[in-house]
């Protein structure tokens, strides 16, 4: 069975959806780069059908102000070793959270 990577996209990002989290792992960090400080956080999400997906948010105080400010966000499937389903794409990633909107919104249509 296929199911598309934008499902548990709608799940992580509190809107409707499918699945159902069951478990949720986060770590942050934080560095300084040229002067300018980092975040990042990554979620790891365990899915009630045992799809796991990581989403990493990294941001830079630079442009944090910015509505869509550059902002680094990656979905990305670990594990579907306990699941029968294929997530796809394996990856996906975004260089600011307006795209990311964009393209559930577009799926979501």
């Amino acid at each position: 069975m296929t199911d598309e990577l934008y499902h548990y996209a709608e799940v992580i990002l509190n809107r409707r959806g499918i699945h159902q989290v069951v478990h949720r792992e986060s770590q942050q960090q934080q560095w300084l780069d040229q002067a300018i400080e980092v975040h990042q956080q990554a979620i790891t999400y365990h899915f009630d059908n045992g799809v796991v997906i990581r989403r990493t948010m990294e941001l830079d105080d630079d442009d944090s102000d910015l509505l869509c400010g550059e902002c680094w966000i990656t979905y990305e499937v670990l594990s579907n070793d306990h699941s029968p389903v294929q997530v796809m794409p394996q990856k996906k990633s975004f260089d600011n959270p307006c795209r990311e909107r964009f393209w559930l919104s577009y799926h979501a249509s």
